[in-house]
């Protein structure tokens, strides 16, 4: 595990290995294009700052597209979740050219694109033509990730032949009960309940065993509100849901907290009453029953804690909206989506942090002024304002890159850091 610098105001606070993106920007294969992109912001920061013209910003600009994207491939859902953070753009009607999504995803890989996280949006597996999105990134050699309420898993066992070690599917799930989940959730067909899920996943598992299985589940404590509405708590079912998750041969369970959206800006944020006295026994409860949880690991069966769960508990949190100007990671990683390009999964659909159009990547030459647009946009859209209620993720390797930045030097005495084939961002 990495551990954040204490300078400035930020805890010491431990890294699990899947947030340390530092790391993974350090891998073999990919160190150089972390230093590509210092050396860039180099020149770009003494180049804007002699006065030259834009477009002799963009001369030495690193030819390469985002390392690692979130793609929704549809807006559409079969679920009325009241906590769903993409409430307000399921069900448009807001569709790709199919064609050129395939030619959007063969360009971006041709230049440096390495892992795809098919996600929301909306429920990527109603998409009619997911199969062979999943298809084609495989033959081009992408790692893969699906995020999935699991009211499809036909879908994944379709797909399950060409899913690799790296590879994994997360079920989008937050209970232990099928009262819960459905309180939560609200399929729209009344067949889809929580054991209907969890009872097709050893199904899939036998079928090809190699990639990795979850089952997602977001803590929502007494209070907690989305879109008006007040939201179904779960905590009393954090031990349930981690012995349904093991009976049903899931890889692991992780826990998460539930996240809102800022009116300010409608980032997605952790959004707690400053009351101690409120929020130290809900802290102290989660923690209880996630110990239970944890009890359940071994035999190959995982209990992970997010960081995000981490800080929220050990009242660090707040560290992690202490953000630099440039959002570096915006270069790494970016959402493709029906509605556009966004420089963030927590901006999803948000106008400040537009890169392009849903096609943005189909041709040579779209892809040249969505990578103009990038870094455009790493240079207006200002983190320290609009992500300062954001508990981010990306907060470590953000001054990590910063830091570089400063001091270029540095990297020539960068070392690679252990090649975990893991490029998801």
């Amino acid at each position: 595990m990495t551990k954040l610098p204490t300078a400035g105001k930020q805890k010491q606070v431990e890294l699990s290995p899947i947030h340390d993106f530092a790391a993974k920007l350090r891998q073999p294969g990919i160190l150089e294009r972390l230093k590509d992109y210092v050396r860039w912001q180099v020149e770009w920061r003494k180049a804007r700052d002699e006065g030259k013209p834009m477009e002799e910003l963009y001369s030495s600009m690193p030819d390469q597209a985002p390392l690692s994207i979130n793609l929704d491939v549809t807006t559409a859902c079969n679920y009325a979740c009241d906590h769903c953070v993409d409430f307000d753009i399921l069900n448009k009607n807001i569709r790709y050219d199919h064609d050129k999504l395939i030619d959007s995803l063969t360009h971006m890989q041709s230049k440096g694109l390495r892992s795809v996280i098919i996600i929301g949006g909306g429920e990527p597996t109603v998409y009619p033509k997911f199969g062979e999105v999943v298809r084609h990134l495989k033959s081009m050699g992408v790692k893969i990730g699906v995020v999935t309420n699991g009211s499809r898993l036909d879908r994944i066992l379709e797909v399950a032949d060409v899913l690799e070690p790296e590879d994994w599917v997360r079920l989008s799930l937050d209970s232990g009960t099928n009262d819960t989940f459905r309180a939560m959730h609200k399929p729209k067909q009344a067949k889809v309940t929580l054991e209907w899920i969890c009872e097709q996943v050893p199904a899939i598992k036998e079928k090809n065993p190699n990639f990795t299985i979850g089952f997602s589940f977001i803590i929502v404590w007494n209070d907690c509100e989305a879109n008006d509405f007040k939201i179904h708590e779960n905590v009393d079912e954090i031990l349930a849901a981690a012995t349904l998750a093991k009976k049903n041969r899931f890889d692991y369970i992780s826990y998460k907290p539930f996240l809102t959206r800022a009116e300010r800006n409608n980032a997605e944020i952790v959004e707690l009453t400053q009351d101690d006295q409120k929020v130290d026994p809900i802290m102290a409860k989660i923690r209880e029953r996630v110990n239970e949880a944890k009890q359940l690991g071994g035999d190959g069966f995982r209990v992970i804690e997010s960081t995000n769960l981490k800080v929220l508990e050990n009242g660090s949190y707040k560290d992690y909206t202490d953000q630099p100007k440039n959002c570096h990671m915006q270069f790494f990683r970016q959402v493709l989506s029906p509605l556009g390009i966004f420089n963030c999964p927590v901006y999803r659909h948000v106008p400040q942090a537009e890169i392009g159009e849903k096609h943005g990547y189909a041709t040579p030459e779209d892809l040249l002024e969505s990578q103009r647009s990038t870094l455009k946009l790493i240079e207006t859209f200002d983190a320290s304002t609009e992500c300062r209620e954001v508990t981010c993720l990306y907060n470590h390797v953000n001054w990590y890159i910063e830091g570089l930045i400063d001091h270029p030097e540095r990297l020539d005495q960068l070392e690679h850091s252990e090649d975990r084939r893991d490029y998801f961002l």
